[in-house]
């Protein structure tokens, strides 16, 4: 019970701000001629994001666990 408590309360705040920033996204400013350069950029960054999120795991991997579930000390 203890945990459904804790996690209450980060997962009203992802959704209030996903409700108040929903509107801002729906504009015809991202659909108007002078903004085609998000077009480009998106995918970019997005690649970016998910090679960042792989190597954190593969480094995680490679720093904590494999050391952890092989008998050698991990440092602290």
């Amino acid at each position: 019970m203890r945990f459904v408590r804790i996690a209450a309360l980060p997962l009203t705040a992802i959704a209030v701000l996903a409700l108040t920033a929903a509107p801002a996204g729906a504009g015809p400013v991202l659909a108007n001629d002078r903004y085609k350069w998000f077009y480009w950029i998106g995918p970019l960054l997005m690649v970016g994001a998910i090679l960042f999120l792989i190597a954190l795991g593969i480094g995680y991997y490679v720093r904590v666990l494999r050391p952890k579930y092989r008998g050698r000390p991990v440092n602290k």
